[in-house]
């Protein structure tokens, strides 16, 4: 057996597995039914996702959608979904544009998802209507064979990290997965076609795009042409799968579909390894809020860029960073060329001949954070003022509040707002994180 067929025979559900899952699908679709004819509640419950289709892994979830009629109000439709949802086992409620229930039923985790019942998805009222239409044209447009190479296609893009539409990952959904392979014919010609992507890059199936789109990747939704499949993909996960194609065409291996875990270093190895660069550690942490992760994470990285603007703007270079979450804390790490820079700056005005020239002059040779008087420069007046802050952690704490961080890290911030820095920024809790910070090899490389 090849290395392809090897993956498949490990990550297709045994005959066991799929008579089971079936099995609870029945069961479940019977019970809703139940619930919906006895609140006398006119809907139908839709089997949608990779297992309608025949394009799921092993260890799969059942995404059960509830189609109701078009003229249920909306206060109405997520009521009931919620009230459908209490069938399941350790139900949680998530919110996307409406709320719906993830929780398990007899051993599978399942999604049970209200939407309306439409035949086009120009008469969509929310997000989720389309994607029952979404599964008709997968089902529909399969050829024999094609459900194993989407099965390989999503077991490889987790493998090198870029599987998931939601937010933490920003990579290849499901759907995305299965209309590329409906594209290009197999697993290996969408890693072929791949390697000629660039930025921008535009697929189209059955209609062409309703609209521009400035997405790094672009994939026409063939039931709404006014939609990209790839929304979610970053560029630096576009980049990443272009390569890890690259590599794996070159010499294909079961490390791409099933690599080994992250081994985070010892505290003793990172701090020698930031002492022999001669980098200056810093770690921000903040109490994770408690909200999903589609919602964490957007907060994470707009927190992310406001700090790295911060030092920026101040003048401490960063040779590297990035943000996680340790346990119940999102850490915010920076590892910086110089942790203290001159107690002085200078500070460049106009040239001398413009008009402004004299707001400079006033301001500056009255000002008690000026050193000595004005003076040119060139053509420029110049004045060196003393810096709000010689370090990174002085100067976050002094600006912290000025930040705008997230609605809900902002609220946890408030409470619960930690710097360390040199050895103190590598407790053992963030030994992970920095690691990844550090470690720039690729999943399939460790």
């Amino acid at each position: 057996m090849g290395i392809e067929a090897d993956v498949l025979a490990k990550i297709r559900p045994s005959a066991e597995e799929d008579a089971r899952l079936a099995d609870v699908i029945r069961d479940l679709t019977a019970k809703v039914e139940a619930t919906l004819e006895a609140n006398g509640w006119p809907a139908k419950p839709l089997l949608v996702g990779s297992v309608a289709k025949g394009t799921h892994l092993t260890g799969t979830e059942i995404d059960l959608f509830v189609a109701f009629p078009p003229e249920l109000p909306r206060k109405d439709l997520e009521e009931r979904g919620l009230a459908l949802g209490e069938l399941l086992e350790r139900g949680v409620h998530m919110y996307a544009e409406h709320p719906f229930t993830r929780g398990w039923y007899r051993g599978f985790e399942v999604e049970i998802v209200p939407c309306y019942r439409i035949v086009d998805a120009k008469a969509r009222m929310s997000a989720v209507d389309r994607t029952p239409l979404h599964a008709d044209y997968v089902i529909g447009r399969l050829q024999e064979g094609q459900a194993e190479e989407i099965r390989l296609l999503k077991a490889w893009a987790e493998g090198v990290g870029a599987y998931g539409a939601e937010a933490k990952v920003q990579g290849f959904s499901g759907y995305l997965c299965e209309l590329l392979v409906l594209k290009h014919g197999t697993f290996r010609r969408v890693l072929e076609a791949s390697l000629a992507w660039r930025r921008g890059e535009t697929i189209e199936l059955d209609v062409p795009a309703g609209r521009m789109f400035e997405d790094p990747l672009v994939v026409i939704d063939p039931i709404d042409a006014g939609r990209n499949v790839a929304s979610a993909v970053s560029v630096e996960r576009l980049a990443g799968f272009v390569h890890a194609a690259r590599e794996y065409l070159r010499a294909p291996s079961d490390r791409y579909f099933f690599p080994r875990a992250l081994r985070p270093r010892s505290v003793a190895k990172l701090r020698s390894e930031a002492s022999r660069h001669r980098l200056g550690l810093l770690a921000i942490a903040v109490r994770a809020p408690a909200v999903t992760e589609d919602v964490l994470y957007p907060q994470l990285r707009k927190a992310h860029r406001a700090f790295a603007d911060l030092f920026a703007r101040h003048g401490f270079l960063a040779h590297d960073t990035r943000f996680d979450v340790a346990g119940k804390e999102a850490v915010f790490l920076f590892a910086f060329t110089v942790d203290r820079l001159p107690r002085v700056v200078r500070h460049e005005g106009p040239p001398v001949w413009v008009k402004n020239a004299k707001e400079f002059l006033d301001k500056w040779s009255r000002s008690p954070k000026a050193v000595g008087r004005p003076f040119i420069a060139g053509e420029r007046w110049a004045v060196d003022v003393v810096r709000e802050a010689t370090e990174p952690a002085r100067l976050v704490k002094a600006m912290r509040r000025e930040l705008s961080l997230g609605k809900d890290l902002d609220r946890s911030a408030r409470r619960s707002f930690r710097v360390l820095s040199g050895s103190r920024a590598v407790p053992a809790a963030y030994a992970e994180a920095w690691t990844r910070l550090f470690d720039k090899r690729f999943p399939w490389e460790r």
